[in-house]
C-alpha cells in the first residue's frame, strides 16, 4: 500500500491566497509607517534649523536674508527652503526681516512624494503645517 506524501493543489492555493492577503494588508501600513518616520525626521531637522533662526533673532532683532542662511538641512527624501517675510519698507540691512517661513517639499520622484501630509511648513509664530490633518504629533 502506497501512502502519498506532500501537498495537494488546492491546499497549495489555499496557502497561496492567505499570504497574498495578509500582504496586501500589511504593506500599505508597512509604506504609511515609513512615511511617517522621513516625515518625523524633516520636521525634527525644521525644528532645529527654527531653533538656530530664532537664536540669530535674538542676537540681532531680527531674522536674517536668505542669502545669509546657507547651511539648510539635506534630506535624500525633502528639500528645505528658508523664506525671510515681513521687512519693513525702507530697512537696511541683512537682519530686518520680521519674520521667516521654513518649508520642507517631498522631492518629486521619491518615496515621500506620495505623502499624504505634503509640503511641511513652520513659521517665526511656530504656526506649523498643514494644519487640516494631523502630520505634527
Amino acid at each position: 500500500m502506497s501512502v502519498n506524501k506532500g501537498f495537494t493543489l488546492t491546499e497549495l492555493l489555499i496557502a497561496v491566497a492567505i499570504v497574498a492577503i495578509t500582504a496586501s494588508v500589511a504593506y500599505p501600513s508597512y509604506v504609511e509607517y515609513v512615511q511617517d518616520g522621513r516625515r518625523s525626521q524633516a520636521q525634527q531637522q525644521m525644528l532645529e534649523m527654527a531653533g538656530v533662526i530664532e537664536r540669530i533673532y535674538s542676537r540681532n532683532s531680527g531674522y536674517p536674508d536668505a542669502s545669509l542662511l546657507t547651511d539648510l538641512p539635506e534630506s535624500k527624501f525633502y528639500t528645505f527652503k528658508y523664506i525671510p517675510t515681513d521687512k519693513p519698507n525702507g530697512a537696511v540691512g541683512q537682519y530686518r526681516n520680521l519674520g521667516y517661513q521654513f518649508t520642507a517639499t517631498p522631492i518629486v520622484g521619491k518615496a515621500q512624494a506620495a505623502d499624504r501630509c505634503g509640503v511641511l511648513s513652520i513659521n517665526h509664530l511656530g504656526e506649523q503645517g498643514p494644519k487640516n490633518n494631523d502630520c505634527w504629533q
